[in-house]
C-alpha cells in the first residue's frame, strides 16, 4: 500500500512539473519577440521553433506544436501582446495597453487571437480570430480574415488562399441574402469563418483546427 502511494504521489509531482515547464515556455514566448527561447526540459530535450516550408495541395497538414504555434502567432502580430492563462492551455493576444482580463462587450471595438490546446495535449487543437470594429462591417471582416492569413502563410502556405476563397463565399451569401458564415475542410484543416451576427454587436469569427474526421 506504501509503495502504491509513492507512485502515485510522485506521478502526480511529475505532471506537475510537466506544467510547470510548459508554463515558464509560454511565459518566456508571451513576454519577448525574438527567437523561440530554448531552455531545456527536465528530459534534455530542446523546444524546436517550427520551420515553416511550402506545402504541395497532396501534403498533409502542418505539424507544429501549442508552443511553436504560439511563437509564430506572437511574431506575426507585432501590434498586439500575448498574455496566457493559469493551466497554459491558452494564448491570448490583444492589442497593446489593453488588460489581458478584458473581456468583449457587445457593439464595442474588439480584437482577439487566441491559440489554444486541451490540457492533456502539447498540440495546438484551435486557432480562433475575433473582430468587432464599430467603424463597420467591412472593416470587421477585412480585420478578422487579414488576421488570419497572416498567421497561416507563416505556417502552410496553402491556407490564405484558402481565407481568401472562404471570404468570396461569403460575401456571396450577403449578395443572395444567405447567412454570411460558412465551414469547410481544406487539406485536412477544418476552417469556420463566420460574419453573421455582427448586426447584434458581435464578433466577426475566423477560426481553424484538424479536421478530427
Amino acid at each position: 500500500m506504501g509503495a502504491t502511494k509513492s507512485w502515485y504521489f510522485l506521478l502526480i509531482k511529475a505532471k506537475e512539473m510537466k506544467k510547470f515547464l510548459l508554463l515558464s515556455v509560454v511565459f518566456l514566448i508571451a513576454c519577448t519577440k525574438q527567437e523561440l527561447p530554448k531552455p531545456e526540459t527536465a528530459d534534455n530535450t530542446k523546444i524546436v521553433p517550427y520551420a515553416n516550408k511550402h506545402y504541395t495541395n497532396s501534403d498533409p497538414v502542418a505539424h507544429l506544436d501549442f508552443i511553436q504555434f504560439a511563437q509564430v502567432v506572437i511574431n506575426t502580430l507585432s501590434n498586439a501582446q500575448a498574455s496566457y492563462n493559469s493551466d497554459a492551455t491558452e494564448v491570448k493576444l490583444l492589442p497593446k495597453g489593453t488588460p489581458s482580463d478584458s473581456r468583449f462587450e457587445t457593439f464595442n471595438d474588439w480584437y482577439s487571437v487566441k491559440v489554444l490546446r486541451n490540457a492533456d495535449s502539447e498540440n495546438w487543437g484551435s486557432f480562433l480570430v475575433e473582430v468587432y470594429d464599430s467603424k463597420g462591417y467591412e472593416q470587421s471582416k477585412d480585420a478578422a480574415f487579414n488576421a488570419c492569413k497572416e498567421v497561416w502563410k507563416n505556417i502552410d502556405n496553402r491556407m490564405p488562399e484558402v481565407i481568401d476563397e472562404l471570404s468570396n463565399k461569403i460575401k456571396n451569401y450577403e449578395d443572395s441574402g444567405s447567412s454570411p458564415e460558412t465551414t469547410q475542410v481544406r487539406f485536412g484543416y477544418w476552417v469556420h469563418l463566420n460574419a453573421s451576427h455582427y448586426k447584434e454587436g458581435y464578433p466577426v469569427v475566423c477560426q481553424i483546427a484538424y479536421d478530427k474526421k
